[in-house]
């Protein structure tokens, strides 16, 4: 291969310039793809499951404590109970002196109790349709409850029970059906079984953990993608301490939130997020961010740059969340610390890079670290907020948490075949959890709602 080299000075300086300039924009892509194959769950938005079996360790700080049951926790310790179901006396037989007989009458010296799975059975119950004649000479017959439709079916508890498994166990369709052949001796077939869920689905008091959301202080929001019938779907998410609430809408953005089945728009309290735009499309609620994902950002310039700013930056948030006793507390010379904050942000204005227009047309080029840097200044009383008002968390935790179970789900039932299974899935779960935290007995109250009966959100 021939090369026409440069004649003159200025050729051979113009040459050096468009190869210096090659140079410095393959580098750029060079270091832009050294950081994503470094990039993991601890210090970029990935999900931990990315990191395959490698353990990472966490941005946030660890708690150090004793094992075990922490003060004022109220523990789950077995207790007896005083009307046991059966009771068997164990009589002595002989004594040490080798007699038999006593003279005494039996007392009782010590109990144990025992706790234990009933064989399980189905219990089967008949109605009968009675008929009598009337004076007249007219024939009255009884009617049968309304909810007895055939000449045989399965009964609410059963209704109740495969709802639980399949929403909260994660089991399959097919996988209950064994499962109740192996307990009870009957098998459910799977259409049985996905008419159930339906039909739970369907008595779930909506409405009342949407309105009691709205109502709520502090409101955590997260959403996450599904696979239903092989698309991609989101599935959003608004929980509270004691309320969770869930849907699945085509899009992610503006348009699922602003939707009929999002509360976001009757909402005006504080909504903990991440930092996904379409949140602040929402005037109507003021908006604290996820410090968990902050703190993650500012580790991967960190480790990719050895961030100066980044490193000050990530110590004040942690040094923050011990003042405020892990995000529980205010603090009260927060005056210091947003003074701190905003100095931090000037040494980040002159370490990173300005953004860089490659061409007329395109955007401005940022690096990630100056990204973030306008991100933190843009929402600075958003990241601070939990440090302001005692209820605001430091981590948007609580959503994750709630969200995390459709992940398991996906992954052991092998996803959602239709937008009806979705949308059941997604009401049976979002009672469910509900009630759990409220410490209410889940499968009776499951039981009772799809019996019809009156619920009562908050109990008194």
């Amino acid at each position: 291969m021939e090369v026409n080299l440069p004649e003159t000075i200025e050729e051979c300086h113009s040459l050096i310039r468009n190869l210096l300039s090659i140079i410095e924009m393959m580098q750029a892509e060079i270091d832009q793809l050294k950081a994503r194959l470094n990039e993991n769950s601890q210090n970029s938005n990935r999900p931990p499951s990315s990191d395959g079996f490698n353990k990472r360790k966490s941005a946030m700080p660890k708690n150090i404590g004793k094992r075990g049951g922490q003060p004022r926790h109220p523990g789950k310790t077995l207790e007896k109970v005083a009307t046991p179901d059966l009771v068997i006396d164990c009589e002595p037989q002989e004594c040490e002196c080798g007699e038999s007989t006593f003279i005494s009458e039996m007392e009782i010296a010590e109990t144990r109790q025992v706790f234990d799975l009933p064989d399980p059975r189905l219990e089967v119950v008949e109605y009968r349709r009675l008929k009598r004649k009337c004076k007249c000479g007219k024939e009255v017959s009884g009617k049968f409850p309304e909810a007895v439709l055939g000449q045989t079916q399965y009964g609410v508890k059963v209704q109740a029970m495969v709802s639980l498994l399949s929403v909260q166990g994660c089991l399959s369709h097919r996988k209950i059906g064994r499962l109740f052949a192996d307990l009870y001796g009957y098998e459910l077939n799977e259409a049985t079984t996905q008419e159930m869920v339906n039909r739970s689905a369907e008595k779930m008091p909506m409405e009342e953990i949407k309105a009691g959301i709205r109502e709520s202080v502090v409101v955590n929001f997260d959403e996450t993608g599904i696979r239903e019938e092989g698309k991609l779907k989101w599935l959003h998410n608004a929980s509270t301490r004691e309320l969770t609430y869930q849907f699945v809408h085509q899009k992610r953005g503006t348009q699922a939130l602003s939707s009929a089945e999002s509360i976001i728009s009757g909402f005006s309290g504080i909504g903990v997020h991440d930092c996904w735009a379409s949140y602040f499309g929402f005037d109507g609620m003021k908006h604290a961010l996820c410090n968990a994902h902050i703190l993650r950002e500012l580790t991967g310039i960190i480790e990719t740059s050895e961030s100066k700013w980044g490193l000050e930056m990530k110590e004040l948030l942690l040094e923050m969340y011990e003042k405020s006793d892990k995000g529980k507390a205010m603090i009260e010379e927060i005056g210091e610390y947003e003074k701190r904050y905003e100095e931090i942000l000037k040494d980040g204005e002159a370490e990173e890079e300005p953004p860089k227009k490659i061409n007329a047309k395109g955007k401005w080029k940022r690096t990630k670290g100056r990204n973030l840097l306008e991100r933190m200044s843009k929402h600075k009383d958003s990241v601070m907020m939990f440090a302001k008002i005692e209820e605001v968390p430091f981590t948007n935790n609580q959503a994750e948490r709630d969200i995390r179970p459709v992940k398991v789900k996906q992954k052991v039932s092998g996803g959602f075949r239709s937008a009806r299974g979705t949308e059941s899935y997604t009401k049976i779960y979002s009672f469910i959890s509900t009630m759990r935290k409220m410490k209410r007995q889940v499968f009776q109250e499951l039981k009772s709602v799809i019996e019809g009966k009156p619920f009562v959100l908050f109990q008194t």
